[in-house]
């Protein structure tokens, strides 16, 4: 197993993936910063503070990154064996067809915690130079396990997105049905399935730490969370082993 991540490590080293990757890492950070410093230089708002700077990037990452940003990159690890032409080798020699999907779903799921991880650590440097009110160890800690957990969380539409490329053998499709669900998404603010809805669930739960203002509770939105990437998984492990290359 860890000679096949190392080679596909490989791959998104000697690929466009490597620096599409440094992108989704500095865009949350460097983006909210330029919020940041507009709200700052306006008098009439107070300085934006270490823990309300981070909360900013975090909710970014959930509500428009995860679902843009990070799923180009889980549709482009699996649709570039498709273009490249390199999935029929993959798949006759001994690596299994089952095999190859756990590979590539476990890839994707280490990129996006590297990610989300360097994210944070970006943000954090920031803080730091710009000195930050309430910048100090014990919230960074937390604040850090809170990111990571985001990540878990946003793992399933990303398993939802494999599966499309899977049937689609690309990712311009797969990439337009994510974009059309985060239009979705935002149209769907005012309701409460708002709540339970796979893709907006993560933020919900990271950022709501009750579900008293819906008729769902926290726990229903891990459950649909639970079922999209089990139900996912489940349809790419269908799909890969019934498809003829």
């Amino acid at each position: 197993m860890n000679k096949m991540l190392f080679n596909e490590w490989l791959k998104i080293k000697h690929s466009r993936l490597l620096y599409f990757s440094l992108v989704c890492i500095v865009f949350s950070p460097l983006a909210l910063l330029l919020l940041m410093t507009i709200l700052n230089s306006d008098p009439k708002y107070d300085p934006v503070t270490y823990l309300e700077y981070m909360s900013m990037i975090l909710k970014f990452i959930t509500s428009v990154v995860g679902l843009t940003l990070y799923n180009w990159m889980a549709a482009e690890m699996v649709s570039r064996e498709f273009r490249l032409d390199t999935i029929k080798s993959q798949l006759t020699i001994p690596i299994a067809r089952t095999d190859f999907l756990f590979l590539k779903l476990t890839t994707i799921s280490i990129g996006m915690l590297f990610v989300t991880a360097l994210s944070f650590i970006l943000g954090v440097l920031i803080s730091f130079g710009l000195d930050l009110v309430g910048l100090n160890f014990a919230i960074t800690i937390k604040l850090f396990v809170v990111y990571l957990k985001s990540s878990f969380l946003m793992l399933p539409f990303t398993y939802f997105t494999v599966l499309l490329v899977l049937i689609f053998k690309q990712s311009f499709l797969p990439m337009i049905i994510n974009v059309l669900i985060l239009i979705l998404t935002f149209a769907m603010g005012k309701f409460q399935i708002f709540a339970v809805f796979p893709w907006t669930a993560p933020t919900r739960i990271i950022f709501l730490a009750s579900g008293q203002e819906s008729s769902f509770s926290i726990g229903h939105s891990y459950y649909s969370i639970i079922a999209l990437g089990l139900i996912s998984m489940f349809l790419a492990y269908r799909q890969i082993n019934r498809m003829e290359i």
